[in-house]
């Protein structure tokens, strides 16, 4: 059971914090330092509408037609296409915006239904992800999106330790300077595996796992 940990407040907003244990723990992708708890921010009604209302002040600038939810942040994305669509003079002002989530098939590769293509072919896609630390999931996210043939204009994450992929800018609202240390390491070049240490668990997009 996780016992140590620390709190980190959003730089822009005191209201939206994280909560961070240091450990060796393995994701789909890598091996990293912390496990970052995103489940207050995307279960919390509260934070999850501060949340939305920060990410909100950057993509109003954008015009977006539909909102892509990976991660669980549906919650968040529901809130922000309210957000946008709500702005006076804003460029999104009254604007129907769809917010949707791609299924995974036996490849491990994500698609859309037919019910659902439409809001993505021709569309301003923004992609909402919780944690983006080595930037493999964004990267398969990306290609989805180009695949049904959206044109991808804003990224945006609870966390992210990836400045941009394929030259969009990632925005955020926590990087690795504000928990003081993040490492993600190839399970391969890990130091904890090197040294003999056993990992706490096992992250997936839902939470964590103990080993």
């Amino acid at each position: 059971m996780l016992i140590n940990h620390t709190t980190v407040a959003a730089k822009g907003n005191r209201r939206i914090k994280l909560t961070i244990y240091p450990g060796h723990f393995a994701t789909s992708h890598a091996h990293v330092d912390n496990y970052i708890s995103m489940t207050e921010v995307r279960t919390s009604s509260i934070m999850a509408s501060e949340t939305a209302d920060e990410l909100s002040k950057v993509f109003k600038y954008m015009q977006i037609d539909t909102i892509i939810c990976l991660e669980f942040t549906q919650n968040i994305g529901a809130l922000l296409a309210k957000q946008l669509s709500d702005g006076r003079r804003e460029i999104n002002s009254g604007k129907d915006i769809h917010v949707i989530t791609p299924s995974i098939n036996s490849n491990n590769q994500l698609t859309f239904t037919s019910d659902t293509q439409p809001f993505v072919t021709d569309r301003n896609v923004l992609i909402l992800l919780s944690t983006i630390s080595t930037g493999r999931s964004l990267s398969r996210a990306q290609e989805c999106v180009g695949y049904y043939g959206g044109k991808l204009v804003g990224i945006g994450a609870i966390f992210s330790a990836v400045d941009e992929s394929d030259g969009v800018p990632v925005h955020c609202l926590f990087t690795p300077e504000d928990l003081g240390s993040y490492h993600s390491y190839r399970s391969d070049e890990c130091p904890f595996c090197k040294s003999g240490r056993k990992l706490d668990g096992f992250i997936t997009t839902g939470g964590y796992t103990e080993l």
